[in-house]
């Protein structure tokens, strides 16, 4: 079948490529994708995590959002765990730094295997042997390491070598794997090869009850009733209809979607007209980056707030969008945070730390009750503009938000084309401060005050890959972005 992925790793599009050549749709294509960003994305992601994906059907125009992030563990718990694991770590990026905390304790409940699970059988065409396919032999014969995901190594090296096996798999030589080194993780690949029935045992089955033995034998709080209670929720898109387009992406609890549609409708109440880059388009952004800014913890406590801001209403973390001849587009945002620092070895699976990411955490750790749903800054997203569909997100952590409006901003009011809207400079604002890359006009220097101007383009600015209706496509070169057609 003929379609387009657009993703951050070239073995990662292959897996979508072989598929869509077989006959899948974009559906198998984009769950043999996410398998594959599993294994290969390593670095950024893994499959004991959570994530989103937006389903558009193009037979019925309907537009589905899949919720399988994070549940908080802790169902049948009767106190916190004497000697439980939750370390800070530092993370240093190329201008700047963040800290989160890993161990254990920061594992939340998985929702990646059992929601891919599920997309694909609602949704694809495909056996599964032939979407697992790609991935299993990823896992089995070993990925090779590219550019970024050698820099990611580095930059998650004070977290995966807390972890012996990590270190083993990851770290063969000692140190950060070089470009070009490959790896191999013959649990995963076992896991992958047993997809999906391996995916349903995680959550009822001798696989849950192995992997809540092992992290309560260091401090985890996982349950089998945690894993048991687990469900995957479909969900409405919420919708921001403006003068220049449709928007339809990830709706609460989830509110990195609601925080793009507040930001672009307040871009387009303060914009006006003007050139791109000029002095109002400047303006109208740092604004709009502001009032995003400004919001998020509003949200955050009451997420059903949103639908009284928008007017017109109706992390370690990575995105690919598929689109098909059939008019079919998926989109998955995948995330693990940045690693627990623990691996579960029966399934070869790098657990993740979302309890210890304090951005999605605003009340302080641990104040979620068990059973609750973590809300998230992924957003994949649909734009409709001029008869044309778009399907795009990001990775990036707190960095989500304004890449994504950046793009639909660059798309919709200055007519960008794909290329040109995903390569285009970033600016964000968090804590008081203007990140910004290079390549903006002068006029940002007076109106984005104080401003950090870093050297170069950056991951720390997420990572859009956005394909189109008409099989157009851009990967985010910030994130090693891939195109590819069939």
């Amino acid at each position: 079948m003929r379609g387009v992925v657009a993703c951050g790793n070239a073995q990662t599009a292959r897996a979508a490529v072989e598929v869509l050549r077989a006959g899948g749709n974009a559906f198998d294509a984009a769950v043999a994708a996410a398998l594959a960003a599993g294994v290969a994305e390593a670095g950024l992601t893994g499959l004991a995590g959570g994530g989103y994906a937006v389903a558009y059907v193009g037979q019925t125009r309907q537009a589905f959002i899949y919720d399988f992030f994070v549940n908080v563990p802790g169902l049948g718990l009767a106190s916190f765990p004497e000697k439980s694991d939750f370390k800070k770590v530092t993370l240093r990026f190329t201008s700047s730094t963040q800290d989160f905390f890993v161990g254990a304790a920061s594992v939340a409940v998985p929702g990646t295997p059992l929601g891919l699970k599920i997309l694909k059988e609602d949704l694809g065409i495909l056996p599964w042997a032939e979407v697992v396919s790609p991935s299993v032999r990823l896992a089995r014969d070993g990925f090779e390491v590219d550019s970024l995901q050698a820099a990611c190594f580095g930059i998650l090296e004070p977290i995966f070598r807390r972890d012996p096996l990590a270190e083993k798999l990851f770290y063969p030589s000692g140190k950060p794997p070089a470009p070009g080194t490959r790896l191999k993780n013959p649990a995963l690949a076992n896991f992958l090869k047993d997809f999906p029935r391996s995916a349903q045992e995680l959550y009822r089955g001798e696989l849950a009850r192995k992997l809540v033995s092992f992290l309560k034998g260091r401090g985890g709080l996982l349950t089998e009733e945690d894993l048991s209670f687990y469900h995957v929720y479909r969900r409405k898109p919420l919708e921001y209809r403006f003068p220049r387009g449709h928007f339809l992406t990830n709706p609460p609890p989830s509110f990195g979607g609601s925080l793009v549609a507040l930001a672009l409708e307040f871009f387009g109440e303060h914009f006006g007209k003007g050139e791109y880059l000029g002095k109002a388009h400047l303006q109208a952004l740092a604004g709009a980056l502001k009032f995003q800014a400004g919001v998020r913890n509003e949200l955050l406590a009451h997420p059903e707030g949103v639908f009284r801001w928008l007017k017109g209403g109706s992390k370690g973390t990575t995105h690919l969008s598929v689109a098909d001849e059939e008019g079919n587009l998926c989109g998955i945002t995948l995330t693990f945070g940045e690693g627990a620092g623990v691996i579960f070895p029966e399934a070869g699976l790098v657990l993740n730390n979302i309890l210890g990411e304090e951005d999605l955490h605003p009340r302080g750790f641990f104040s979620y009750p068990a059973g609750k749903r973590v809300p998230s800054m992924m957003a994949p997203s649909l734009l409709e503009i001029s008869g044309k569909r778009f399907v795009l997100g990001s990775g990036g952590s707190k960095r989500i938000r304004s890449a994504l409006l950046q793009v639909v901003i660059n798309l919709s009011f200055f007519g960008l084309s794909p290329e040109e809207a995903v390569s285009a400079p970033r600016l964000h604002f968090e804590e008081g401060t203007f990140q910004a890359e290079p390549g903006f006009s002068d006029f940002l220097s007076e109106i984005a005050q104080p401003l950090n101007l870093w050297p170069e383009k950056n991951l720390y600015f997420g990572g859009v890959h956005l394909a189109g209706s008409d099989l157009s496509g851009a990967g985010d070169t910030r994130r090693a972005g891939v195109v590819a057609h069939v």
